[in-house]
């Protein structure tokens, strides 16, 4: 018996958990409208546009970050099993906004987002980090690779303190 206990607190000293968030998915990747669904632009509670309606959010805004981060917090963090939220981001949708919509808003909202989600992260004791494949904050093209997205980064370097 003291054989297999000590097995499982070696493994239980080893688990660690890995997830990806993309939550909501119509802000953050959703690409084009859906029968079931269009895309979200803005984000935010009491940040929606007023004259682009059919693309505020449902759902997924900041009570959501919340429910989400605090089950990973109760389910992991909180029993010593340490969460890496490897990947996050959300598209910038410079050029795929339709007419009506406002991109400033949009662009101030996805900033918004990216620091809402790092510092309920990190309130929650999970570790996060930006996922850009494609969502516009870092330019791959450039020599030497270079921020192309400064007010995402700017918002991540005013939670940090930076």
């Amino acid at each position: 018996m003291s054989r297999r206990k000590n097995r499982l607190q070696t493994m239980q000293s080893r688990l660690m958990v890995e997830l990806h968030f993309y939550t909501p998915y119509q802000f953050t990747l959703m690409t084009e409208d859906a029968e079931w669904g269009d895309q979200f632009f803005y984000w935010g509670a009491g940040n929606h546009s007023t004259a682009d309606t059919a693309h505020n959010p449902t759902w997924g805004e900041e009570d959501t970050v919340d429910q989400l981060f605090a089950l990973m917090k109760q389910q992991f963090v909180d029993k010593n099993i340490p969460v890496v939220l490897a990947e996050f981001g959300a598209m910038r949708r410079t050029g795929q906004l339709p007419a009506g919509a406002d991109l400033d808003l949009h662009l101030t909202l996805r900033a918004a987002w990216y620091q809402y989600v790092t510092r309920q992260a990190l309130a929650n004791g999970l570790l996060p980090y930006v996922w850009d494949a494609g969502s516009g904050v870092v330019d791959r093209n450039a020599d030497p690779v270079a921020v192309s997205d400064t007010q995402v980064v700017d918002a991540l370097r005013q939670w940090a303190g930076k």
